[in-house]
């Protein structure tokens, strides 16, 4: 099993040196000299389906008195064909976007967390709670569904924000792993800040919906580490998530 897990860490971290070499990152800062009335809806949705990621990087509830920190990341392997206010039309550039959550087990079968970020000009920050559906059992081969939610705000010299999310998760505890699917549906408002190629643009509020998929793997390693990782589809198509904490 320590074997399997440091394979894990080691393909994550060989991932992300590799990444730089592959293509470009997507930049917040290119947003001012790329958006246009075309392209705004699709940014929004893009934006929204990074932003939603690792909210439930457990698949289950901590039960009451839990706790758990972690730094977690999503990964958007490039950007939906008609978004092009990332930069280029054929939507080359990949986008990370990392973050920091905290959560704590509540009565009533309730979890806590709140999550904030500053990276790349954008920060945002905001929380929201899970609750299990039926009470939790740290029973091997047992389901456990989960109904996830999440607000937050974000701002940036050229946007601002609105973020709801509401999922639907069920997990199944296995002796080492704890694998976990869930369902749900994003909603943004998304302002316009600043455009360099048409300031009629600016005060522009966009709103869009759209449904997200997940699936992953949670380990709860030896010394309280915690370790999740997961594919994700949202509207730029498949993308990833992972998180590295500790857990009481």
């Amino acid at each position: 099993m320590r074997k399997f897990v440091r394979f894990l860490i080691s393909i994550i971290l060989f991932s992300g040196a590799a990444l730089p070499l592959a293509a470009a990152q997507a930049k917040f800062n290119d947003f001012a000299a790329n958006i246009n009335k075309d392209n705004l809806e699709y940014f929004a949705k893009d934006l929204s389906g990074l932003l939603s990621a690792g909210t439930f990087t457990t698949g289950r509830i901590l039960g009451w008195g839990g706790f758990m920190l972690s730094g977690r990341a999503a990964l958007m392997p490039k950007p939906s064909p008609k978004n092009t206010a990332f930069g280029p039309a054929d939507g080359s550039q990949y986008k990370i976007y990392p973050w920091i959550q905290g959560e704590i087990g509540l009565p009533f079968r309730l979890d806590g967390y709140i999550r904030a970020s500053s990276y790349d000009g954008l920060t945002v920050a905001g929380g929201g709670l899970k609750w299990g559906i039926i009470p939790p059992k740290e029973v091997l081969y047992t389901f456990q569904p989960t109904v996830v939610v999440l607000a937050e705000s974000g701002v940036h010299k050229d946007f601002s924000l609105t973020h709801y999310s509401a999922d639907l998760v069920l997990s199944f505890k296995l002796p080492y792993v704890v694998p976990y699917v869930g369902g749900g549906v994003d909603y943004i408002k998304f302002t316009v800040q600043g455009a360099d190629n048409d300031a009629t643009l600016i005060g522009t509020v966009a709103y869009a919906t759209t449904p997200r998929g997940t699936a992953g793997f949670n380990f709860k390693l030896p010394a309280y580490v915690d370790l999740s990782l997961a594919a994700n589809y949202a509207s730029y198509g498949l993308g990833a998530e992972a998180s590295l904490g500790v857990r009481f």
